[in-house]
């Protein structure tokens, strides 16, 4: 080692209690000196999950950058901030940069307090931006293309789902119309394609959902104003929408998205130091905006964010529709189960359609990978946040089960020769 080098180990180098007190501390409260330090005493951890072609360096100079570039990033936690950058190396994506890839925004955690929310922390969300989403289906191996586009009026537009899916489309050469939907589409290695379709009414429904959560000014008529990228490329943000959707179902690998939830916009909260790192999924869609706009909205109540959905059967106004058979995405049975929980959007009052206990019961009695990884696709959907957290627990134990079955093989037979021991016994 270069004496400059042994010289920049000395000058970084943080006690174990240093540690624990700069990750605790928020950027603004440390200052830059202690953040840089930090960041570089905790190196090795990123260099562990970053992929070959990644440099460790260039990462913490993105995310000393995003301090700079959002400001509000600084009123985070230090290890908030580093988990966030963490979570982007494994995904292999670069944040904040020109690409496009990925963003880490800050959002308030708040909590309700003698009748009036309060925000009690600032949190770092890792949002994946639309070419970080196609750039890891690309990379996943399992897809041949993929792709969104909008749907005019006077296009000629058809789509059916069921034993036989089709999907047609041919814009019009001439005056194409105004924008009635959107579409996404993805070729599948082995042959076959998956494919989403949403209507403009549900695409507009979200961004007014978000905007009415950033407390966005209303019209006369009591309606959102929009402003931002939805008022500026709204077929780009459309498509974005869509391919969100899409992208759900995806046959991305599981253990690349494992550690955090990103595809959803879910919070990565730590605070402890970096060596007992655990990420959390706030497991919560109403806690963050759509994550192609970056917006970010706070809950406003206890019930989980219902998104209204397209009837079955119903033809998307406008849209010259063949035989449209069902909604989109009627044709995978992970997404109606998904569906039939979140409602429709006056019955933001519906139960889950599986409780905690069937849920729980679910997760422990899957019998390989994929089926875990379907059943936790419904955790979401329990109400209580405690609860997610405790079935994300399961979830989290059991894919470790799969991913190393000798282990748990010996602790399953412990437990069942424990189990036998005790046979008889009232």
């Amino acid at each position: 080692m270069s004496s400059t080098a042994q010289l920049k180990t000395v000058a970084t180098a943080m006690t174990g209690a240093e540690l624990a007190t700069a990750a605790r501390q928020t950027a603004a409260q440390a200052g830059s000196g202690t953040v840089k330090r930090f960041f570089e005493a905790n190196k090795s951890n990123l260099i562990a999950v970053l992929p070959k072609h990644f440099d460790a360096e260039r990462m913490l100079k993105l995310a000393l950058g995003a301090l700079r570039t959002t400001p509000k990033l600084a009123n985070a936690s230090n290890a908030s901030l580093l988990g966030a950058v963490v979570t982007c190396a494994q995904l292999g994506l670069e944040p904040n940069t020109p690409l496009g890839h990925a963003y880490l925004l800050p959002f308030d955690k708040r909590e309700k307090r003698d009748g009036q929310w309060v925000t009690t922390e600032t949190q770092v969300t890792v949002i994946i931006g639309y070419k970080g989403m196609l750039d890891l289906a690309r990379r996943s191996g399992q897809i041949v293309s993929i792709a969104a586009h909008e749907v005019c009026k006077n296009d000629e537009f058809s789509y059916s789902y069921g034993l036989d899916e089709e999907l047609i489309h041919r814009p019009s050469m001439s005056d194409r119309g105004d924008v009635i939907g959107f579409y996404a589409v993805a070729k599948l290695v082995g042959g076959g394609y998956s494919f989403e379709v949403m209507g403009r009414a549900e695409v507009d429904f979200i961004r007014d959902k978000a905007a009415e959560k950033n407390r966005a000014k209303k019209d006369d008529k009591g309606r959102p104003i929009i402003t931002g990228p939805w008022a500026d490329n709204y077929i780009e943000m459309g498509r974005k929408t869509v391919l969100r959707r899409l992208f759900k179902y995806l046959p991305i690998s599981i253990e690349m998205l494992s550690n955090a939830n990103v595809i959803d916009g879910h919070a990565v909260a730590v605070a402890e130091p970096l060596e007992e790192l655990v990420f959390k999924a706030a497991q919560e869609d109403a806690a963050m905006g759509d994550i192609a706009t970056g917006e970010i909205i706070d809950q406003d109540d206890d019930q989980p964010r219902q998104i209204e959905q397209q009837a079955a059967g119903e033809q998307v106004p406008g849209m010259k529709v063949a035989q449209p058979e069902a909604v989109a995405g009627a044709h995978d049975p992970a997404v109606q189960a998904q569906r039939q929980t979140a409602g429709d959007a006056g019955g933001s009052g519906a139960a889950p359609a599986l409780t905690f206990d069937q849920m729980r019961a679910r997760l422990e009695a899957a019998k390989d990978y994929d089926m875990l990884c379907a059943d936790a696709d419904l955790i979401q959907h329990i109400p209580d946040v405690a609860r997610r957290e405790q079935l994300s627990a399961i979830f989290k134990k059991r894919s470790d089960e799969f991913k190393n079955p000798a282990p748990a093989a010996n602790e399953r037979a412990a437990r069942s020769r424990r189990s036998g021991s005790g046979a008889g016994i009232e």
